[in-house]
């Protein structure tokens, strides 16, 4: 089927990057343009996208206003994705430019609201003179709340407390700290606060404003948004102060594990922790209720791997026993298998016999070392036992695998296997086994 040379022009222009030569290509337009055939033909020939000609018939269109409208709104959406929500007073005026004072006339909070405007505005009170600073924050100082609360005003308010002077520093923080708990929720707010407890860090405001956050830590740990406020709290903050992070976390590390934001939060409360093993084992014994579950978790096999590197003693000895009686179920999940894996290289070598014996055991007539072998997850395992394992028992595991020929041709057989096989293989090359 020929394909309509209006349409295909159409298509081709509303392809084009280039709109500014709309209006030079409707001047050199000439009516004696080559047959479409002729077109195409010169088109197949060279790899060079060319340049499209409008069509006669599409000139000739009496409604020639949606034909420019056509041309002109998709680059206006590129350059500015959120211009359909800017008012029609602000598409008028000036572009803001960072080192002409008369671009701070007019709204400077509507401005930073805008991507371009906010980013103008930053580097302007970054790099202008005292003076400019002062005007700029004399006009945002109005709107602090709201930008602070903005997906691109937060920025602008974050330069301010970075570069600007104690004494603005200082109002900053009076206006926005009755706020407080209301920015700790919010995803950009939350994020403003962050710089402000940092300034406030080692002056006499900070207890003030710590004040605000110690009775709802129960609520922050959970937020989205908030734990990043108990975050930044707890590395600002050092030794028994911090414990009171610990107040927020017992009694509710059932409804912290299941994200990502409050695995971390556990990590470092158990962290801060070891000087109060009191404390700690509380913590502790809500974690090991869950530790089945935790050890096959997205983000709560990530606490394990920590008590298993830096936990008590008590602690380790009950996770190894959990990782022993479902070794096989671990090693073959993507978030259990990384557990296993680090209980082999934090364990003792007693531990590391255990899972070799573990290993050779025959279920339903197939060695475990075999199912593991050929499993996606699970190879990696077995190549991580054989690299980590004690000298010793790396040769006795050896022995035992390659003088079984069935094992080892039923490892070949599988992609995963092969790798175990290659592994094996190098191990026969080692002069450290004498063969």
């Amino acid at each position: 089927m020929n394909q309509d040379p209006d349409e295909k022009d159409m298509i081709g222009d509303l392809l084009d990057d280039s709109f500014e030569n709309v209006g030079k290509i409707k001047k050199t337009y000439s009516s004696n343009r080559p047959p479409a055939l002729k077109i195409n033909q010169n088109y197949n020939q060279s790899p060079i996208y060319c340049p499209k000609v409008y069509s006669p018939q599409v000139q000739q269109k009496q409604n020639s206003y949606d034909l420019d409208l056509r041309l002109t709104k998709v680059p206006v959406q590129q350059s500015a994705p959120n211009s359909a929500s800017r008012p029609k007073s602000y598409e008028s005026e000036p572009q803001f430019n960072a080192v002409d004072e008369i671009s701070l006339d007019g709204d400077l909070i509507s401005k930073c609201k805008d991507q371009n405007g906010a980013r103008c505005i930053q580097k302007a009170f970054q790099e202008s003179s005292q003076a400019i600073k002062e005007q700029i924050f004399n006009k945002l100082e109005k709107g602090l709340l709201s930008l602070s609360k903005d997906v691109f005003g937060n920025y602008v308010i974050q330069n301010l407390l970075e570069f600007g002077t104690p004494f603005q520093q200082q109002k900053i923080l009076i206006f926005l700290q009755p706020h407080s708990s209301q920015l700790a929720f919010h995803p950009y707010g939350c994020r403003v606060l962050q710089k402000l407890l940092q300034n406030a860090h080692n002056t006499p405001d900070f207890s003030g404003l710590f004040d605000t956050f110690k009775t709802r830590v129960r609520e922050l740990v959970i937020d989205q948004h908030g734990n990043h406020v108990v975050q930044k709290l707890i590395q600002l903050m050092e030794g028994d102060i911090s414990l009171w992070v610990l107040d927020g976390i017992e009694g509710q590390v059932n409804k912290l594990v299941i994200n990502s934001f409050g695995c971390r939060i556990i990590q470092k409360a158990v962290s801060i922790s070891n000087n109060h093993p009191e404390r700690q084992m509380k913590i502790l014994i809500e974690i090991m209720n869950l530790a089945y579950e935790l050890c096959i978790s997205q983000y709560g096999n990530y606490i394990i791997q920590q008590l298993l590197k830096d936990g008590p003693l008590v602690i380790k000895n009950q996770i190894q026993q959990i990782i022993m009686e479902k070794l096989e179920e671990y090693s073959l999940n993507k978030f259990g298998s990384n557990v296993v894996d680090c209980a082999i290289k934090c364990s003792n070598n007693q531990f590391k016999l255990k899972i070799m014996e573990l290993l050779l055991n025959q279920k339903n007539q197939q060695v475990l070392f075999v199912r593991l072998s050929t499993n996606a997850y699970g190879n990696y395992v077995v190549q991580n036992f054989l690299k980590f394992a004690d000298s010793e028992i790396q040769k006795e595991l050896y022995y035992k695998i390659t003088n079984n020929q069935q094992l080892l041709q039923e490892i070949q057989q599988y992609k995963f296997g092969q790798f175990v096989y290659q592994m094996l293989t190098q191990k026969l090359e080692l002069e450290s086994f004498k063969l």
